[in-house]
């Protein structure tokens, strides 16, 4: 007994250790596409969804067959009455045969059962695509906005050694030093909150990828948002790829297979029955003798009750209701996609212009006041200034930068442009 328990409970904590765990290899880096590739294969939601189309399946192959025939026998006896041996015994099989092809009808709804199944797993795969999209691109901003007070934080320091130089020298206070000193250090916390930020971002896709909690993400990206490139535009395509329209249009499909397997339902099954008889009966003045029959015999059900239409007029308004989804998701998704390229192509142009008016303008006057600082014609104080406000410039560019990243990630998203959901992903 002592053996059966300590097998068991060794057997739990091995079963337990390894349950949900990947058994793919990780890669050593993930980026944005293969991160998506592996999340569709190794996410534990979307492997147990994926049991949904073998269940649709599983209830296709019981679906549309025919009853199961039925023994029937027969036994009956005079000898609670006058007792004279007469008796009667008989043996029959019947069938039931459905009318109006309800079987194949039934077939066909679950048909589109199944490939509701497969849209729905599709519907969750887009859900995963589009959650690791976002977090990537906020880890790429995160990394575009450190990289950027980097920067900065290396001119500041650059400044602050010099001023500190001067300080020795008696050219410049203490108190500009110390700001100097300030500058540096509120530069470092916030850089250093943005690797805090990053970290958890990088955590939080663990459970999308699939993979143990004591697994550490490493998560590369570009460090620069790129604004060039053509927007693309809306095409009918992506009605193909969208599962909530497909979805909408396959409930619509559905509906039409209930009302054809309804109206089929007014006519209840016929069943057909051959049966054996042996009969011995009081055969008067011969006595007791005994007859044999063999015999056939149909049962057809009238159809005054037309039960299938009550059925039908519901699975009817269904449709309706279906196609009207469909309808009213087609003007959504052409919405979406005009309005998120219309959002993207402004901000597009704002950076363009920002960086050709304002960003080369700002590098031409910082290297004009270096000139005339290094000439004596300036002091310090003008040379910092002309410094800080070309970081304030660079820093209202990454704002814009940021909400066109994010724009035409709401263009792509709208458009269903990822690959590895144009591709059959399923395991």
């Amino acid at each position: 007994m002592f053996i059966r328990i300590f097998t068991f409970a060794f057997t739990l904590i091995i079963y337990g250790q390894s349950f949900g765990q990947s058994t793919a290899p990780i890669p050593q880096a993930f980026d944005k596409d293969s991160a998506i590739s592996y999340a569709l294969k190794q996410n534990a939601d979307l492997r147990a969804s994926r049991k949904s189309i073998e269940i649709a399946e599983a209830r296709l192959d019981r679906t549309g067959l025919l009853p199961n025939p039925e023994l029937a026998i027969d036994y009956s006896s005079d000898f609670a009455f006058n007792n004279e041996g007469e008796h009667t015994v008989g043996i029959g099989f019947q069938q039931k045969f459905p009318l109006a092809n309800q079987l194949r009808k039934a077939k066909a709804v679950s048909r589109v059962d199944i490939a509701k199944a497969r849209m729905e797993v599709r519907s969750h795969e887009r859900t995963i695509a589009d959650t690791i999209s976002e977090i990537s691109l906020e880890i790429q901003i995160v990394d575009t906005r450190k990289y950027l007070l980097e920067r900065i934080h290396g001119k500041t320091s650059e400044i602050s050694e010099f001023i500190h130089s001067r300080v020795e020298q008696g050219e410049l206070s203490i108190l500009e030093a110390n700001q100097a000193s300030l500058e540096l250090r509120a530069l470092k916390q916030e850089i250093d909150q943005l690797s805090d930020e990053r970290s958890h971002l990088t955590h939080s896709l663990a459970p999308h990828l699939g993979l143990p909690t004591n697994i550490e993400v490493n998560f590369q990206t570009a460090t620069t948002i790129n604004p060039n490139g053509p927007l693309p535009n809306f095409d009918s395509s992506i009605f193909e790829r969208h599962p909530g329209f497909q979805l909408a249009v396959l409930d619509a499909h559905s509906a039409e297979a209930e009302i054809a397997l309804a109206e089929s339902e007014n006519w209840e099954s016929i069943t057909a029955r051959v049966f054996w008889k042996n009969e011995r009966s009081d055969d008067q003045p011969n006595g007791l003798g005994t007859d044999r029959f063999i015999g056939v015999g149909v049962s057809i059900p009238l159809p005054f009750r037309k039960k299938g239409d009550l059925h039908a007029r519901q699975a009817r308004l269904e449709r309706d209701q279906s196609n009207l989804k469909a309808a009213a998701i087609k003007l959504r998704i052409q919405y979406d996609v005009e309005h998120a390229r219309h959002e993207t192509s402004d901000l597009q142009k704002r950076l363009v212009q920002y960086q050709d008016e304002v960003i080369e303008l700002a590098n031409e006057q910082l290297e004009a006041t270096s000139r005339a600082y290094q000439n004596g014609q300036i002091g310090l104080v003008s040379l910092l200034r002309a410094q800080e406000q070309l970081l304030r410039i660079e820093r209202r560019h990454l704002d814009t930068q940021e909400a066109y990243a994010r724009s035409r990630l709401k263009l792509e998203q709208a458009r269903i442009d990822l690959p590895q959901l144009q591709n059959d992903t399923r395991s």
